[in-house]
């Protein structure tokens, strides 16, 4: 994975390659910018929530129970805005070029964390 700069280079070189107007590019800057972070940081935590239980048990005095594990929570809401992220700037190439681009690269799979723990378990 690589740095946030390369990302955002990354993300702009696909929108220029595709001819996308210099003012839909300013448009889109602060989405390319977050959504770089994004992945820099989805990439930075993956290891973490493959370890990381899906539940955790809490206790608050006499009380007890089970809850979805707060780690696995914010990465599943990362990932989901990081995938609204992606389709606006997928949605700003022309249609012949973002079939170029999501043929080129590996296509994104939208997945929970249940997906990718089922996936490591079952490998």
């Amino acid at each position: 994975m690589g740095s946030v700069k390369d990302e955002i280079a990354y993300l702009r070189g696909i929108l220029e390659d595709a001819d996308v107007s210099e003012a839909r590019r300013k448009t889109l800057a602060p989405v390319i910018e977050n959504v770089a972070i994004m992945r820099c940081k989805l990439a930075e935590a993956a290891e973490e929530v493959l370890d990381a239980p899906l539940v955790t048990e809490w206790e608050n005095g006499k009380q007890t129970g089970i809850k979805e594990n707060s780690i696995v929570k914010a990465y599943e809401s990362l990932f989901k805005h990081y995938m609204v992220g992606m389709s606006k700037i997928l949605d700003a190439l022309p249609s012949e070029k973002r079939a170029q681009v999501e043929t080129k690269e590996e296509p994104v799979k939208p997945q929970t964390v249940l997906d990718i723990v089922r996936g490591r378990h079952s490998a």
